[in-house]
């Protein structure tokens, strides 16, 4: 089991998963979303390289898409 902190919520994951397959599981468009672990922003190009790991600290982030 997978114990992590998103948005200053505990949350349990089942599996293990990259960032990217964290995000669109749960409902995010990648493309409008900014993520910060531990108090770094991570940059998207690491996302899919870039496991979800136990006792980490996430914010996301999600800005409404324009047009």
């Amino acid at each position: 089991m997978i114990e992590i902190c998103v948005n200053g919520e505990p949350l349990q994951l089942a599996q293990d998963m990259s960032v990217s397959e964290f995000l669109r599981s749960r409902g995010h468009d990648l493309r409008f979303v900014a993520l910060e672990r531990d108090g770094e922003i991570l940059k998207k190009e690491a996302w899919e390289r870039t496991q979800i790991s136990s006792g980490k600290k996430y914010e996301i982030v999600e800005f409404v898409g324009g047009g």
